[in-house]
């Protein structure tokens, strides 16, 4: 009778431990999947917490220009455009996209040039850093396309004040 009792206890207590297995288990499953999807949230942000700024803000600003890298918002000053025959290293101004400022960025890229780069209306965002050589190095440029709607307003407002 001892024995039978032993034995209904044993199995309790292996279906206990079982029960104990499958919970840490599970926990540990957890806990590495929590850990996996905050490395990728933590490794998705750092890209988008560059400093963006105007072009007469990144040069009245000292502290942008010890080689961090930032983002800086401008469009094509007219004429600065230099591209050796056969090479993809190009060297170009940037002005403030409103035009008001007088500071103008040297700046210097690598690649292949978007296609609106060189539209008048076109915004030039570059992303990059400030060389020793005081001009920005630029590592990748983004154009935003100029919009349609805004043109079309600039016409009708100068259709009407020709009018006048």
């Amino acid at each position: 009778m001892l024995d039978k009792n032993s034995d209904s206890i044993n199995a309790s207590e292996d279906s206990l431990l079982a029960g104990k297995g499958v919970f840490i288990r599970f926990a540990l499953l957890g806990l590495v999947l929590f850990l996996a999807i905050g490395y990728m949230i933590y490794a998705a942000f750092p890209g988008n917490t560059l400093y963006f700024l105007t072009v007469s803000e990144f040069m009245e600003a000292d502290e942008y220009k010890d080689g961090r890298v930032v983002r800086v918002s401008g469009k094509l000053l007219e004429g600065t455009f230099d591209r050796e025959q056969g090479s993809t290293h190009a060297a170009f101004s940037l002005i403030d996209s409103d035009g008001h400022s007088a500071l103008g960025m040297e700046a210097s890229y690598v690649g292949v040039m978007p296609d609106l780069f060189f539209n008048p209306h076109s915004e030039i965002i570059l992303q990059g850093h400030y060389g020793d050589n005081d001009v920005f190095d630029a590592d990748t440029i983004l154009v935003k396309c100029p919009s349609k709607y805004q043109a079309v307003e600039e016409e009708y407002d100068n259709t009407n004040s020709s009018q006048s």
